[in-house]
C-alpha cells in the first residue's frame, strides 16, 4: 500500500482516540426513554431491542421463569439490557451493533434440575456453552448486513477484509484468472486466501456438503432473510472443529426463536447493463412456552454481466460471460421443542437449487456457439441435521446431533469449433455426508474466577465424492472421468476453561486472567490419523484492555478429488514442447493427475490480540490481532508449468532413459493417454519420464495484522452514530518443493492483495438512517512478463438508506423501505494487460465487475 494510504489510515485510527475526548460525543450509544413494567424477562428484552434497534441475541429457555424489574428513564441499549439482567444470574456481550446473553450461576426456580447452562448460547471458537473463545472473532447481525446493502451471504463473504475472492465466486470470469472455480456460480469462503478448502464453513454449528469438487462450501445456499448473525473465527481452529479450519471457521447462525411473518421484494440492477437482480422473499414462525420455529423461502433471480455491458472488456466478444447469471429457490427449517423436562429435541433443514449459466468463448470474433463451450450447470443441495439435548442433573448437559445432506452439480457443456458443433460434455458431481456426533459439557470445579468447564465429546463422519462425466460425439457417449471416493472420518475431542481470576476476586493489575486448552484427534480414513492441540490465554490487567494469545495446530486432510482424481498421461516431443528441451531424444512421457498417497496438510498457527473498550467512552472498541501461519505439506504439482520440466530444480521429478519397464510401469496406471506429437509411448522410443502427480510438497508461511474500530455515540437526543472500521495487511510466500526458491504470493496479480480495509459510518433519527461505506482492495505486481508492471487499488463508495415506519397504523404499518447506491462514483477495476487475445484487461479475482448498482427493497412485518 502506498504512504498515501498508510498515513490516511494512522490518522483515522488518531482521530478515533480523540474523538471521544469531546463532551459532545462522550455519550453512550443511541438512547431511548423506556417506561417498562416488571414482567417477563424475555419480553422486556425484545422491546428493548425494538425501541433501541439494536439485536439482542438470546435462547428462549435462558430467561423461561425469570423475571425483569421495572425499567423507567432513559438508557442505551447496553445500559438497558444491564438494568433488566440484574440479579438473574445472566450476563451478556456487548459485539458493535449486537448483544449476546450468555451464562448464568444458578437455575431459576421454575426450571430447578434443568441444566444451569442449557440455555447457554455457544458461540463459534468454543464447544463450552457461555464459553468466550480466545480467537478473534466477527461477528455480523442480519440487520447490520443488510444496513450495507448487502442481501446475500455470497457478498457479504467477500466484503470481509480477511477473506480473498479468488476462487468459487461468481465474479471470477469463467475464462480462468489464476485458477477459476467458477462453474456452480457458488459463493465460499477463502480466509487468508489458503483456498476454499481450508476455510470450514458451519450451519448452526453443523457441516453441510461440499460443493462441487474443490471442497469449499457454499454459503449462498442459505438466504439472508433466514439468518441471525454470522460468526466468523479469523484464527485456525482444527483443534476444535477438525479438518478444513486452517484459516478459520464461519457459522451461519439461523433463526429459532420468531414469531410472526415478515414478505420482502427486492429490485436491482447494475448502470453499466446486466446484473439486474429480483428477490423476493417470506419468513414466518410460531413460538410457544416450549419451542418454536422459523420457516424462510426465498427466490432471486439475477441476469448475466456480459463482456458486451462494460467498458474496459470491449476486446473480448460481447457474448463472453464477466459474471454468471442464475436462478436459485432457497428453503430453511429451524425448529426446536422440549420434549420433556430436561430434555429438547432441535432440527435444522435446508434446501437451495439454483441455475446457472456461462459462455467461454475461444476467440474474440466468434461467441461461445461458434467457437466456444456454452455451460449449462444445475446445483442442488439439501440439509436434515437433527439434535437431542438432554439435561444431567443441574450443570451438565449432554448433546447427541446428526447431520445428512447432498450436493449434487449437474453440468452441460456443448463445444463448438469454427461454427460445428463439436461435442457435449455432461458430467454429475454428487457430494454427500452423514455424520453422527455424542458430546457433553458442564462444569469440574470452581477456580476463584468461576466455575473450571470441560467439553468433550466424538463422533463419525462419512464423505463421499461421485464423479460421472461422459462426452457425446456424433451421437456417441464415451465415459471420461468416472470414479468414487469416500472417505470415513473417527475423531474425539475435548476443551477446558479454567478462569482463575475475574474482576470480582479485586486482585490489582488483574482484572481477569483464563486459560483455556483443546486437542482433537481423526482417523481420516485412508490417510492417516492426527492429533490437534490448540492452548490460549486471556488477561486483563484492567477492566479497559483485554490480551489474548492462542497457539495452535490445524490440518487439513487431502481433498476427496485430489485422492481420486484419475492418473493420466501425455506423449510430447521433448525438442519442441519445452523450454529449455529434453536433454535426450525421444518423446517425453508427462504424468499429471491425483495421489491416494497424500497425507493432510499441516499448520502451526498462533494469534495475538489486544482489545481496548475505555470507560471514558463506552461504546468505543478497538481490537488489532497480529496473526501467523506456517503452513507445510501442502498438496501441489510439484512443476506448476509443463514447459518448464527441465529446469535443473525439476530434476527429482525427471527420469531420463528409463528402461521400457520403467516406462511400462508408469503406464500402467493411467486412465488415459494422450498423444501430442510425441507417438504411441507403448512402442515409440521415450526418453524421458516426468512424474508431476499430486504431492505433499509446498510449504507457505503467511502473516499480518486485522485493525477494527467500532464506535456508537450520540449528538444530542436525536442523533445517533455509528462508526466502524476494519483493515487487514497480510504477508505470505511459498516454496513448492524444497529445491525450489521461495515466491511471494500477496500482492500478486491474480492473488489476494496486501491491503484490505472497509470502514463504515451510520447516521441515524429516529426511524430513519443512512449509511456510507467505504472499501479499499490493495494493488498488486504483474510479473508475468517482463518489464513489470504495478496493477492499481481499488476504491468505492456506497450509500444506504433505510427507513421504518413503525407501529402507525394502516397498508404502511411496521414497513421497512431500504435503498441502495453500492460504488456511487461507478469505480472501474484497474487496468492489466493481457497475454492472450481473449484475456481481460482486469483481475477478475480480486475486483468486480459489477459497477454502480442501485437497488430498492420494501419489506413489511405482521
Amino acid at each position: 500500500m502506498g504512504s498515501r494510504f498508510r498515513y490516511a489510515l494512522l490518522a483515522a485510527v488518531a482521530i478515533g482516540t480523540l474523538v471521544p475526548a469531546a463532551p459532545a460525543l462522550a455519550a453512550d450509544e443511541r438512547r431511548v426513554e423506556y417506561n417498562i413494567e416488571a414482567g417477563d424477562l424475555g419480553e422486556a428484552l425484545k422491546t428493548v431491542s425494538r425501541l433501541s434497534r439494536k439485536e439482542i441475541i438470546f435462547n428462549s429457555q435462558a430467561v423461561l421463569g425469570r423475571s425483569a424489574p421495572r425499567l423507567r428513564g432513559t438508557y442505551s441499549a447496553n445500559e438497558a439490557v444491564r438494568a433488566l439482567l440484574e440479579g438473574s444470574g445472566l450476563t451478556a456481550q456487548y459485539r458493535k451493533d449486537v448483544v449476546i446473553i450468555r451464562g448464568r450461576s444458578g437455575p431459576p426456580g421454575e426450571v430447578a434440575g434443568r441444566s444451569a447452562g442449557d440455555a447457554d448460547i455457544v458461540v463459534t471458537g468454543s464447544h463450552i456453552r457461555g464459553g468466550e473463545g480466545i480467537s478473534p472473532m466477527v461477528v455480523a447481525s442480519k440487520t447490520a448486513i443488510e444496513k450495507r446493502g448487502i442481501s446475500d451471504l455470497g457478498s457479504f463473504a467477500r466484503s470481509l477484509v480477511q477473506n480473498y475472492s479468488g476462487g468459487q465466486n461468481p465474479g471470477v470470469a469463467a475464462g480462468g484468472q489464476g485458477g477459476s472455480e467458477n462453474v456452480t456460480s457458488s459463493s465460499t469462503l477463502n480466509l487468508r486466501g489458503l483456498g476454499a478448502d481450508a476455510t470450514l464453513t458451519l450451519f448452526n454449528g453443523h457441516r453441510v456438503a461440499y460443493d462441487a469438487i474443490s471442497q469449499g462450501v457454499d454459503i449462498s445456499a442459505v438466504p439472508l432473510a433466514a439468518v441471525e448473525r454470522v460468526e466468523v473465527v479469523t484464527d485456525g481452529s482444527s483443534a476444535l472443529y477438525g479438518s478444513d479450519a486452517v484459516g478459520g471457521v464461519a457459522n451461519v447462525v439461523l433463526r429459532r426463536d420468531f414469531d410472526g411473518a415478515i414478505v420482502s421484494a427486492r429490485v436491482g440492477g447494475a448502470t453499466d447493463g446486466g446484473n439486474f437482480e429480483q428477490q423476493y422473499n417470506l419468513v414466518t414462525g410460531r413460538r410457544w412456552s416450549t419451542g418454536g420455529f422459523m420457516a424462510a423461502v426465498d427466490y432471486r433471480h439475477t441476469t448475466p454481466i456480459k463482456a458486451g455491458d462494460r467498458s474496459y472488456t470491449q476486446s473480448n466478444h460481447p457474448s463472453e460471460t464477466l459474471q454468471s447469471g442464475m436462478t436459485q429457490y432457497s428453503a430453511v427449517l429451524a425448529g426446536h421443542q422440549n420434549l420433556s423436562e430436561g430434555v429438547a429435541l432441535e432440527l435444522d433443514a435446508q434446501f437451495s437449487k439454483r441455475d446457472s449459466s456461462l459462455c467461454v468463448n475461444y476467440t474474440v470474433t466468434d461467441g461461445c456457439l461458434v467457437s466456444g463451450t456454452n455451460i449449462n450447470v444445475d446445483t442442488r443441495s439439501w440439509t436434515v441435521a437433527p439434535a437431542l439435548k438432554v439435561a444431567v442433573g443441574s450443570a451438565w448437559e449432554v448433546r447427541l446431533a446428526g447431520v445428512i445432506g447432498e450436493s449434487r452439480v449437474n453440468q452441460n457443456a456443448a463445444i463448438a469449433f469454427d461454427g460445428s458443433f463439436f461435442l457435449v460434455q455432461k458430467g454429475l458431481y454428487t457430494n454427500r455426508i452423514r455424520s453422527v456426533e455424542l458430546g457433553a459439557d458442564g462444569p469440574l470445579f470452581e477456580l476463584p474466577g468461576g466455575d473450571a468447564r470441560i467439553a468433550l465429546g466424538g463422533g463419525v463422519r462419512d464423505t463421499r465424492l461421485i464423479i460421472d462425466v461422459a462426452t457425446i460425439e456424433s451421437g456417441t457417449a464415451t465415459p471420461s472421468l468416472n470414479f468414487v471416493e469416500s472417505r470415513p472420518v473417527h475423531y474425539g475431542f475435548a476443551e477446558v476453561s479454567l478462569p482463575f481470576i475475574s474482576a470480582s476476586n479485586e486482585i490489582p493489575f488483574v482484572n481477569r486472567l483464563s486459560l483455556s486448552a483443546a486437542m482433537r484427534y481423526e482417523d481420516v480414513g485412508g490417510v492417516g490419523d492426527v492429533a490437534t492441540p490448540k492452548f490460549g490465554v486471556a488477561y486483563s490487567p484492567v477492566r479497559d484492555i483485554a490480551l489474548k494469545f492462542s497457539w495452535g495446530k490445524s490440518f487439513k486432510a487431502p481433498t476427496l478429488y485430489q485422492s481420486g482424481q484419475p492418473r493420466q498421461g501425455a506423449s510430447q516431443p521433448g525438442e519442441t514442447f519445452f523450454l529449455p528441451p529434453s536433454p535426450v531424444p525421444g518423446a517425453v512421457l508427462y504424468l499429471i493427475g491425483g495421489n491416494p498417497e497424500l497425507k493432510p496438510e499441516r499448520a502451526t498457527n498462533w494469534t495475538a490480540t489486544a482489545s481496548f473498550t475505555p470507560s471514558f467512552a463506552e461504546g468505543l472498541r478497538v481490537d488489532v490481532s497480529l496473526f501467523r501461519i506456517k503452513y507445510r505439506d501442502r498438496a501441489v504439482s510439484p512443476i506448476p508449468l509443463n514447459s518448464l520440466a527441465f529446469l535443473p530444480i525439476y530434476s527429482p521429478y525427471i527420469t531420463l532413459n528409463p528402461t521400457r519397464e520403467q516406462v511400462l510401469a508408469a503406464l500402467s496406471g493411467l486412465s488415459a493417454i494422450y498423444d501430442q506429437g510425441g507417438g504411441d509411448p507403448t512402442t515409440a522410443p521415450v526418453g524421458a519420464i516426468v512424474t508431476n502427480y499430486l504431492q505433499n510438497a509446498a510449504r507457505q508461511k503467511i502473516e499480518g495484522v486485522d485493525i477494527a474500530a467500532d464506535y456508537a455515540f450520540s449528538l444530542g437526543d436525536r442523533d445517533h452514530f455509528h462508526l466502524v472500521g476494519a483493515a487487514s495487511y497480510l504477508k505470505s510466500i511459498q516454496q513448492l518443493t524444497a529445491d525450489q526458491p521461495s515466491v511471494q504470493l500477496a500482492g500478486i496479480i491474480f492473488r489476494q492483495p496486501h491491503w484490505r480495509a472497509s470502514s463504515s459510518l451510520e447516521w441515524q433519527r429516529g426511524g430513519f438512517s443512512l449509511s456510507g461505506v467505504l472499501s479499499y482492495i490493495g494493488g498488486s505486481l504483474d510479473n508475468r512478463v517482463a518489464p513489470f508492471q504495478r496493477v492499481g487499488s481499488f476504491a468505492t463508495f456506497d450509500l444506504v438508506g433505510r427507513f421504518e415506519t413503525g407501529d402507525v397504523g394502516g397498508p404502511l404499518a411496521n414497513t421497512t423501505f431500504l435503498v441502495s447506491a453500492l460504488n456511487v462514483f461507478n469505480k472501474k477495476p484497474p487496468f492489466i494487460r493481457t497475454i492472450s487475445p481473449i484475456g481481460y484487461n482486469y483481475d477478475s479475482n480480486n475486483f468486480p465487475s459489477t459497477g454502480r448498482f442501485l437497488s430498492l427493497s420494501i419489506s413489511k412485518s405482521f
